[in-house]
């Protein structure tokens, strides 16, 4: 019986160890002290030190001198950069609802623009005027962009937050 319970003991620790030790960046807000947590796997948008735009990556390690990131977008041969952190300026993320209300967004595009295109022909069939399927396609049109407007949260280092690797 001790022998089970030492055996249940050691795979505990060792699924805590692995649960809890795993490699990770995180960004602590200088003001309200919360910590948001990026693992290896996560995708987000980063800005470098010195860059006006940010670039879309992937983490595929995190060691004690940098990230190691996958780069989806990029034509290169080996789209795998090691960054420092202190290379970072600001990490853009957006949030699960922001990921929902764009694809959301993405169908009511493709019906205003369907109800634009079609809208004469909607409107011999109806009886209507192509002026008002125009609009309706327009309006439909207009909702499905604003979620693209809508901006994701950006981490700025060095003066919203601080990063640490652990």
């Amino acid at each position: 019986m001790k022998k089970l319970q030492l055996i249940f003991a050691l795979i505990l620790c060792s699924a805590t160890i692995s649960v809890f030790g795993q490699k990770q960046l995180e960004l602590k807000d200088t003001l309200t002290g919360k910590v948001k947590v990026f693992k290896i796997g996560d995708t987000f948008r980063y800005k470098a030190v010195g860059d006006s735009d940010y670039e879309k990556v992937k983490i595929q390690n995190i060691n004690a001198s940098g990230i190691v990131f996958y780069l989806p977008d990029e034509d290169e041969v080996k789209p795998i950069k090691e960054v420092f952190v202190s290379d970072i300026e600001s990490i853009q993320k957006a949030t699960t609802l922001h990921n929902i209300t764009r694809a959301i967004g993405g169908v009511f595009i493709i019906a205003g623009a369907y109800t634009m295109a079609s809208s004469s022909a909607l409107a011999d069939n109806s009886g209507g005027s192509t002026g008002a399927y125009l609009g309706i396609g327009a309006g439909i049109l207009a909702v499905g962009v604003i979620p693209y407007l809508i901006k994701p949260k950006v981490y700025v280092l060095g003066k919203s937050h601080t990063a640490t690797l652990r």
